[in-house]
């Protein structure tokens, strides 16, 4: 059986992948969108700040992204650096209000839009393997070929990996995170952070009524000798931070413990490998959740992503100058903002426990 040719070949349908192939997909490229998933695999729930609308309606998918039926969000409060609490309200913000999704329920309508553009999307898949020849990336498990490939598959980067691409990693930054139902009505239209000493606590309601999602960022070695992936340890661990146990007080834990990577890296491109490739989304920078939504910074860089695809496709001659430009757009990217996190944290001096002092050293910057 012979392969099926494609322009391009994104493997990974987060936001940023499905993002990247919506837009190819409009400007009249054939794209095939690979996804490991059937979009069934649990995600923790998500907190969008406002200034997302531009991005969903650029994108087409606002009135899709409406009728999900997002909860809104007026605003966030913190606790950081000194104990009493902070509000920062979206009242007066262009955009209105903010919004907590359902994250599954979200890439699910990122994906439908790509197909809807005319995206080939296969779940299911999980690419392993891709090799350049005679001006076309083979991905011999899909039977498929493509002028250009996309890596979208996150914080896991494994395609840039396979590639030859190079990790450079700033933390080992993990989130442990439960469900919780029964939540107060006074606590359900607002995303708290809480600096504590093991970390800090990130709690935001669900789209369902009274749901929760509240997770403990810590670094993954405190996380296994302090065993907070367990409930009893993760629970004690949250007495520690007053607000975010105070909003929970009364609701009920619908889920264990459970930790996801949620570390800060930039995946290093070697150059030439062949034919023209680029990773979009964390699978080219993963940022610490301090310093907001990836998500946001997802579908940013699926323009940028989409874009420098378009110019190889149609100047196959300037694919070496243009990803190398995609690269360095993505490296001051990083320089950035690993000053922004470092601020982020000088700025909670009240704790010296191995969390805190890491962030706290000199060159913490990267």
């Amino acid at each position: 059986m012979s392969a099926t040719v494609f322009d391009v070949a994104v493997v990974g349908a987060g936001p940023a992948g499905a993002a990247t192939a919506r837009r190819l997909a409009l400007a009249g490229r054939r794209v095939v969108l690979l996804e490991r998933s059937r979009f069934d695999v649990p995600r923790v729930g998500e907190s969008l700040a406002p200034n997302v609308q531009p991005l969903l309606r650029e994108l087409g998918v606002w009135p899709g992204f409406v009728a999900l039926s997002p909860r809104p969000s007026w605003g966030t409060r913190s606790v950081w650096g000194e104990p009493e609490e902070r509000a920062h309200s979206h009242v007066f913000h262009p955009f209105g209000c903010g919004w907590h999704v359902d994250r599954r329920a979200f890439d699910h309508l990122l994906a439908d839009a790509a197909v809807a553009a005319g995206a080939v999307l296969l779940t299911g898949e999980t690419v392993r393997d891709a090799a350049f020849d005679d001006g076309l990336w083979h991905l011999p498990a899909q039977r498929l070929c493509a002028r250009v490939l996309v890596d979208a598959t996150g914080r896991s980067a494994k395609l840039a990996r396979h590639l030859g691409a190079k990790r450079l990693l700033f933390d080992r930054l993990v989130g442990v995170a439960t469900r919780w139902t029964g939540v107060g009505e006074t606590e359900r239209g607002h995303l708290l952070v809480e600096s504590a000493p093991d970390g800090w606590w990130y709690s935001a309601p669900l789209p369902e009524d009274g749901a929760m999602v509240t997770m403990l960022m810590t670094d993954a070695d405190l996380c296994a000798t302090r065993r907070l992936h367990d409930t009893g340890q993760w629970m004690a661990a949250m007495r520690q931070a007053p607000s975010t146990w105070q909003r929970l007080a009364g609701a009920r834990r619908t889920s264990p413990p459970q930790a996801w990577n949620a570390h800060s890296q930039r995946m290093l491109s070697p150059g030439a490998s062949g034919g023209p490739w680029l990773a979009v989304g964390d699978a080219a920078l993963a940022v610490d959740p301090v310093s907001g939504s990836g998500v946001l910074r997802a579908l940013r860089t699926a323009k940028a992503a989409a874009e420098a695809v378009e110019a190889v496709l149609r100047r196959p001659g300037d694919a070496a100058a243009v990803m190398a430009a995609y690269e360095a757009d993505r490296d001051d990217e990083c320089s950035a903002y690993l000053p922004e996190r470092a601020r982020y944290y000088a700025a909670e001096p009240r704790f010296d426990s191995p969390f805190w002092r890491r962030r706290h050293l000199a060159g913490f910057r990267g």
